[in-house]
């Protein structure tokens, strides 16, 4: 069972729906009403994106393994005139029968109707370019940040100033790394926590948050800022330089999420 799937298994019922409108969110539906959830089970909800509206329905049948039919869709067309939709969407953790594809594509296929059927795979696509903080609420992973190695292996990344850690969960939210400016005019690069860096003067006033270094996409766009800072700008470096560099980047990758896991608030750098 991969990581994704045991991720999917964790939640309940109730979760999944939760779930699903994130999940969907993220690629344009805009939630109409939200979905709730009473002794009766899960209900159906309504999104919209490009001027349609669409009837959503979650299933969540992965701990049976069961796959989703038609007599677990029930009276799909009443349902769409019910809500006055143009469109069903169908959310599930397992594939659906032949049977149900059969009546969705009767319903569509002669009608104004369409519909959209997300399964585990596409979910776990789209989860890609999500905000790692939503996965995290949901249990992706046990502990608050990610892990890539034992903790034996486990080196600490001390703040250049206090040499505290900047890598446990509790200073991660609060560290950062810069290229700070020393008095003879050469260029320093640091790493460490935000109160000890505060009197830093750092070129442009920039600096990557520790919780974007973790996503890789982040943390290599910040390198290739900083190189083309040294070749256009000519910065005087100092001797140690290249060397802190190497640090702060072994020490990230311990900590670093898999680019499957999301992106820091649902951003990538090219969106700045």
């Amino acid at each position: 069972m991969n990581r994704f799937i045991t991720f999917f298994h964790n939640m309940d019922d109730e979760e999944w729906e939760k779930f699903s409108v994130h999940v969907l969110r993220q690629i344009g539906f805009v939630p109409y009403s939200l979905p709730a959830y009473g002794t009766d089970g899960g209900q159906d909800y309504l999104v919209e994106r490009d001027d349609s509206r669409y009837l959503v329905s979650c299933k969540h049948y992965l701990k049976s393994g069961k796959h989703v039919g038609q007599d677990d869709e029930q009276n799909i067309s009443d349902r769409l005139l019910q809500f006055n939709v143009t469109g069903f969407i169908g959310f599930y953790s397992t594939g659906i029968t032949t049977g149900l594809q059969k009546r969705l594509d009767g319903i569509c296929g002669n009608s104004q109707y369409k519909y959209l059927i997300f399964g585990p795979q596409d979910i776990s696509q789209i989860m890609q370019s999500m905000n790692t903080k939503i996965l995290q609420s949901f249990g992706l992973y046990p502990h608050k940040y990610y892990m890539n190695v034992s903790e034996q292996n486990y080196q600490p990344l001390k703040c250049v100033c206090c040499k505290k850690d900047i890598l446990s969960d509790e200073n991660i939210p609060n560290s950062l790394v810069g290229l700070a400016e020393y008095v003879d005019g050469k260029y320093g690069y640091v790493y460490g926590c935000k109160p000890c860096l505060l009197n830093v003067k750092l070129y442009l006033d920039a600096f990557l948050e520790i919780e974007q270094a973790l996503h890789i996409k982040w943390l290599q766009d910040w390198e290739k800022t900083i190189d083309e800072w040294i070749e256009e700008d000519n910065l005087n470096l100092r001797n140690d330089f290249y060397e802190m560099r190497y640090r702060f980047a072994q020490g990230v990758r311990q900590r670093q999420l898999p680019q499957t896991d999301g992106n820091w608030y649902g951003l990538d750098p090219d969106d700045f």
